[in-house]
């Protein structure tokens, strides 16, 4: 369990120095030292005397038992080849009437063949979750969810049913998505072109996949890409929302620093997504999304969701995903994306700090409210699709995905999420101790 104890302490070491001083004292002190990598970084300034000095993230750790890894965040719906689905993430399918499915219905869905076209997770859609008319539907907030024609009218004609509407859904669980308005994930279309490409990738990096792994690593690392060039707006439009509040520039620069990272996290994804066969493919034009009003409240509760959740836990499922890793190129990739999700976690963190620190219980208690949904949420027992097994490309299995993202909120986020709500005895120097023996014990 060596990485949930790197990334723990590394976390706690930014909030309890230079990081969070920076955004919440009176002046501004420099960031804490970022420890040098072989993979592409920045080196901060030192931390402020009397600091906690950061225990530096090790670049290239031993070599461990193979174990949870790098999740496959986007793959191809089946049954509509024109959708990108998360299927690295908790997914499945679910049927039901018209009436039930519009009780999720995503604001932008149209309707065909009787049904809403998209549905949406809400933290409240005011029904019973042991409804049986809603089993096998996730009731998680990060849910999204795309009809299935095709699967709809099979399943009209078996059971009789001639207004029943069938869909695949998927819990989303990746780093900082670029979110609208009515928290559907955007994404920019693929075309061909090579304009993303950055580097050829040699072959003997790829780790010997046969054609079937070739076509699924493709796919995986494609959405990758996808999802990490919509972060670069994602961060680009947090700066908007965060001088919209008087944020200091400590917390503007690491937006800006962040959304350069994942310009390279971006094109390192559609290098490895040609490389494995899929063709040189580029985003085209992404749709555009205008910063959210809501203050403070709505600043902390968005960056929690989408930073401190998001980014922790894909941090750490990075870490994960180098071992057993055999693909020299996939492990490159992940150690760049590791080091740079922890830094951004880092930035989500402190703003959230920052935000309750400047706006009080009100904002704290929103924060509240919106990790305990997410918590509860992440503890929900789904069914694990059966998917093939991409262990040695640094891409991890169902079982694996949701080990890696309890142990994110009871080893990492729930310390965390006391420290910055002042819940004392939750956040107790020795909760680290605790940890460190459970780990231990693992």
């Amino acid at each position: 369990m060596r990485d949930l104890r790197l990334l723990r302490r590394r976390l706690h070491t930014a909030l309890t120095s230079g990081l969070l001083l920076a955004a919440c004292g009176p002046t501004a002190t420099p960031a804490p030292a970022e420890a040098a990598k072989a993979a592409p970084a920045k080196a901060g300034a030192p931390a402020p005397a009397g600091a906690e000095t950061p225990a530096p993230v090790v670049a290239d750790p031993p070599p461990v038992p193979a174990g949870p890894q790098y999740p496959a965040r986007t793959g191809m719906d089946p049954f509509d080849p024109d959708g990108l689905e998360e299927e690295g993430c908790p997914n499945g399918d679910w049927c039901g009437s018209p009436q039930a499915a519009n009780k999720f219905r995503a604001p932008q869905a149209t309707d065909e063949i009787g049904c809403p076209t998209r549905l949406i997770g809400r933290p409240d859609p005011g029904v019973n979750p042991n409804d049986k008319a809603y089993k096998g539907l996730s009731m998680n907030p990060m849910m999204m969810g795309r009809l299935r024609k095709i699967a709809t009218d099979d399943k009209r004609k078996a059971s009789g049913d001639g207004e029943i509407c069938c869909y695949h859904w998927f819990d989303y669980c990746s780093g900082r998505p670029l979110l609208a308005g009515d928290d559907d994930a955007v994404v920019a279309p693929v075309r061909s072109g090579k304009t993303w490409l950055s580097e050829h990738v040699p072959e003997n990096m790829l780790g010997e996949p046969d054609a079937d792994e070739r076509r699924l690593l493709a796919e995986a690392w494609l959405g990758d890409a996808l999802m990490e060039h919509a972060s670069v707006a994602a961060f680009a439009r947090a700066a908007l929302e965060l001088m919209a509040v008087g944020a200091p520039a400590e917390l503007l620069a690491g937006c800006a620093e962040a959304g350069a990272d994942e310009v390279r996290h971006a094109r390192m994804c559609f290098d490895l997504a040609a490389a494995y066969g899929g063709g040189a493919c580029e985003p085209g034009p992404l749709p555009p999304v205008q910063p959210r009003a809501g203050g403070l409240v709505a600043l902390a509760r968005d960056t929690f969701r989408e930073g401190c959740v998001g980014e922790t836990i894909a941090a750490l499922t990075a870490l994960r995903g180098r071992r057993g890793c055999t693909a020299a190129a996939a492990d490159a990739a992940l150690s760049a994306i590791a080091e740079d999700e922890t830094r951004h976690a880092e930035l989500a963190w402190a703003t959230v700090a920052w935000a309750i620190d400047v706006g009080g219980s009100e904002v704290a208690e929103a924060v509240r409210a919106v990790a305990a949904e997410l918590r509860a949420a992440a503890f929900v027992d789904e069914p694990s699709p059966v998917e093939a097994e991409l262990r040695r490309f640094g891409r991890l299995g169902p079982p694996e995905r949701v080990d890696t993202r309890r142990a994110g909120w009871t080893q990492i986020l729930d310390g965390m999420l006391a420290m910055i709500l002042g819940d004392a005895a939750e956040a107790r120097p020795s909760a680290v101790a605790d940890h460190a023996s459970a780990d231990a014990r693992a």
